[in-house]
């Protein structure tokens, strides 16, 4: 019988215990920004059929290292995701965080984004941009 009462007492702590978040810390914080970042800087490339994505790439990510107002940054390719309001039809994806506009601004200017943007300029058919300043 004790048994017993102790496996119902143990059953009923992990069920109770599966109801809590799995990762509390997870959750964002009160005043802090989801992202690093204030300034987000959001690119979308349609690159040319005869471009090497893995060589784009590369050159993107060698340039991003060079410019110290860059925060983090995400390089990533289309997620596939079958859904009628996603758009898949770009190369690559880029976003760079900033701390603020002043620092996007630098970022423009720098001589090497200025440079990548003169050597990479013919690999794509269509680029996007898309700012945004955090809300939070």
């Amino acid at each position: 019988m004790q048994k017993r009462n102790f496996l119902k007492r143990s059953l009923a702590a992990v069920g109770a215990a599966s109801l809590l978040p799995w990762n509390v810390s997870a959750a964002p914080k009160k005043g802090k920004s989801i992202i690093d970042g204030q300034f987000v800087h959001m690119v979308f490339f349609w690159l040319k059929p005869e471009t090497n994505v893995n060589d784009f790439i590369a050159s993107t990510e060698g340039f991003l290292k060079k410019v110290k107002e860059v925060r983090k940054y995400h390089l990533g390719t289309p997620a596939g995701t079958p859904r009628e309001v996603v758009d898949n039809s770009y190369t690559v994806s880029l976003v760079v965080t900033f701390e603020s506009k002043a620092d996007q601004d630098r970022y423009q200017e720098h001589e090497a984004h200025v440079a990548y943007v003169e050597a990479n300029k013919d690999k794509w058919d269509t680029v996007k941009i898309f700012d945004s300043w955090g809300a939070l």
